[in-house]
């Protein structure tokens, strides 16, 4: 009869009991490690391209920025010519198609009238040198503007108020830009101050010679009505 604690026949010393739990190694350490952190890896991969995905097909957001001057000549009928810049900062595969651009302008000073201005044709600036002056081309018909981050577009935009013409006063209004995604229309903001002495030179022009109005003129902040921000009549 063996003593507890003593070896039975063919055991060899110190097998009295059950093997320990072998502490892990470095390697397996390091090879469960490396699993996790390719698995993390492959989350996050993963992710970041569901996220592209999704970025790349989401809506524009179309930014819009008006120009430093704008023309306007006038005869029997007033023409506004307006130049905006359109452009996406958002990184997406899709383009907003604008499909309309409309201009709504109307006379803070009573008994100016109201005029009824429409996107009449887009067109294009040439400059002679010799003669020091710009002369105006008509390029197209009213068409839908595709804007994206790649495509960014700059129109020349002309607009009619048939019968109608600038009197002495403040004008105040919008540019408005309509889109075919069912957002709701984009609007910029504008403001015109007309001058007597505008008046005086405009009607000396006639309908096909046009005068450079700005909202960047110098001192015109401290005339009266406060003009600061509006297109006035460029002293250049």
């Amino acid at each position: 009869m063996a003593f507890n604690g003593s070896p039975t026949p063919g055991e060899p010393a110190g097998a009295t009991e059950g093997p320990a739990s072998a502490e892990p190694t470095p390697k397996k350490r390091y090879e469960v490690a490396q699993a996790w952190v390719s698995t993390l890896v492959g989350v996050v991969a993963l992710g970041l391209s569901v996220y592209n995905l999704l970025a790349l097909q989401r809506e524009p957001a179309v930014d819009v920025s008006l120009p430093h001057i704008t023309r306007i000549a006038q005869g029997k009928d007033a023409w506004l010519y307006f130049q905006p810049t359109l452009s996406s900062r958002v990184k997406t595969e899709r383009v907003e198609v604008i499909t309309h651009v409309g201009l709504e302008l109307k006379p803070v000073t009573p008994g100016a009238g109201q005029p009824a201005f429409f996107w009449d044709e887009t067109g294009s600036f040439s400059y002679d040198a010799a003669a020091h002056a710009l002369t105006y081309q008509r390029v197209a018909d009213p068409s839908p503007l595709l804007v994206g981050q790649s495509e960014p577009q700059q129109p020349l935009l002309l607009f009619n108020a048939v019968g109608w013409r600038f009197a002495e006063g403040r004008y105040e209004g919008s540019l408005v830009f309509h889109r075919a995604s069912g957002l709701e229309p984009l609007r910029k903001g504008i403001c015109l101050v007309v001058s007597k002495d505008a008046v005086a030179i405009m009607r000396r022009g006639a309908q096909y010679e046009f005068h450079d109005f700005r909202d960047d003129v110098p001192g015109t902040a401290s005339q009266k009505g406060g003009t600061k921000g509006c297109y006035v009549l460029s002293p250049v």
